[in-house]
């Protein structure tokens, strides 16, 4: 029986992600005005449990803590662009590792204007094959609002099955609900 091995070695550069109409680069501060937009917009934020952004200076410290995640091989975040456009339209990655079971947890937003359009489905498909084939993850799970129909979509139309439903689990001004899925390594197809 083959052992699983978390493979740190692939945090040693940033890896780029191509797709047919994408690419999935590492974010830097030319990026700070995209993310302070994504984390200003309502839409975006009504489903994670948290306030929206009221100024560039947190789109910094985010910033620095997804660098920190990287540095750290905890996580990784990658800037969503089209290929004819450096511009961030979105970002995705791995908003933590739990390295002694093999499983990353995805988490991810896309600017609204481009919502519907498979653009999202397109990276964490390219998301979960590096965590898969390069990281050595066994399972990818996701965490969101059960309302979040749009998210529920992209997951399963990535063979993500749903896992668990956690009622009242976590708490910002008021209580929310959880949906747990995840999507196994044998599970995974790459289109």
């Amino acid at each position: 029986m083959n052992l699983p091995v978390f493979h740190s070695e692939q945090f040693a550069v940033f890896p780029v992600l191509e797709t047919a109409r994408l690419l999935l680069r590492e974010t830097g501060e030319k990026d700070l005005p995209g993310i302070f937009r994504l984390y200003a917009d309502e839409r975006i934020m009504r489903y994670r449990g948290a306030p929206t952004f009221s100024s560039v200076e947190e789109a910094e410290h985010l910033l620095q803590h997804w660098s920190g995640l990287f540095s750290g091989t905890n996580g990784i975040r990658w800037t969503i662009t089209q290929k004819e456009n450096d511009r961030l339209i979105g970002t995705a990655g791995f908003n933590r590792f739990m390295k002694e079971h093999f499983r990353g947890e995805i988490g991810y937003e896309l600017d609204p204007q481009l919502w519907n359009k498979g653009i999202m489905t397109e990276a964490l498909r390219a998301i979960a094959g590096w965590g898969f084939t390069k990281a050595g993850l066994h399972s990818i799970e996701a965490n969101i609002a059960p309302d979040n129909l749009a998210s529920k979509r992209v997951l399963e139309k990535l063979d993500f099955a749903q896992e668990a439903h956690y009622r009242e689990n976590y708490y910002y001004k008021g209580w929310w609900d959880s949906v747990i899925y995840s999507l196994r390594a044998n599970e995974f197809r790459n289109m």
